[in-house]
């Protein structure tokens, strides 16, 4: 129902995001996890804090956003929200999962309904996917080591770059070189590095209580905090996937 009331992309996702998952993240976090450009956003976090959707709040140095939950419309957009979805993200997600299954990710999936895009353009949709699913997240150094080839290494940048996954693309080009032992990798993630950011943020999406918040300081592995990520998920499970199929 949301997909069809709410046309926009950007405000559909950015209602998704802060009131389905309960985020609370800066302007240039919401557009990385709506894959939605910093100035759309922007626009759109100000017409929500006229109606009173949103509030935002002073965090150390930065401004972060957060739901209204004293709204007056509070109710109506819950029920927005997990309203049955008429189409779309569900099916988009199983297609990503299914392109990814034909690259040679270990991942039981359903048979993609869509055409399969370029190459450059599995990766992004993998990469803002992974941002919601662990396991994708956990499969994605192993599919781009099996796939790389370095006369795609601009393409792919760029269509991490349009989706705002630049960082992310990073991370995993490090994980996929390190544990396959390609130095072209871990060359082409040294390009993407941004040395301005030096705040840690929440690779995952949705919000986190203090004890899975000690759980995700003490398990994110170094590669991830050296891309300013941090995230419950150790180098270990990473590692498994290329110890279990990398011969194969």
């Amino acid at each position: 129902m949301l997909e069809y009331l709410v046309t926009s992309r950007a405000r559909r996702e950015l209602l998704k995001l802060l009131w389905g998952e309960g985020a609370r993240a800066n302007v240039s976090a919401l557009a990385r996890r709506t894959s939605v450009s910093f100035s759309t956003v922007y626009r759109e976090l100000q017409a929500m804090l006229s109606l009173g959707l949103v509030v935002a709040e002073r965090d150390a140095n930065e401004v972060v956003f957060c739901r209204n939950d004293g709204s007056h419309h509070a109710a109506l957009i819950r029920t927005l929200i997990e309203a049955p979805k008429m189409s779309g993200d569900a099916d988009h997600d199983d297609d990503v999962r299914g392109w990814l299954h034909a690259l040679g990710a270990p991942l039981p999936t359903p048979v993609p309904t869509a055409t399969t895009p370029p190459w450059p353009e599995v990766v992004a949709a993998a990469l803002v996917l992974a941002h919601r699913d662990a396991t994708v997240t956990r499969v994605l150094p192993f599919v781009l080591w099996k796939n790389w080839r370095a006369e795609d290494d601009q393409a792919i940048e760029a269509a991490a770059t349009r989706c705002n996954e630049r960082p992310a693309l990073g991370m995993f080009l490090a994980l996929a070189g390190e544990l396959g032992g390609n130095v072209e990798l871990v060359a082409a993630s040294r390009r993407l590095r941004d040395r301005r950011r030096t705040k840690s943020r929440l690779f995952f999406t949705g919000s986190q209580g203090r004890y899975a918040m000690a759980a995700t300081r003490r398990n994110t592995p170094p590669v991830a905090r050296r891309w300013g990520f941090l995230m419950n998920m150790g180098l270990d499970s990473f590692r498994s996937v290329f110890d279990k199929h990398e011969v194969a």
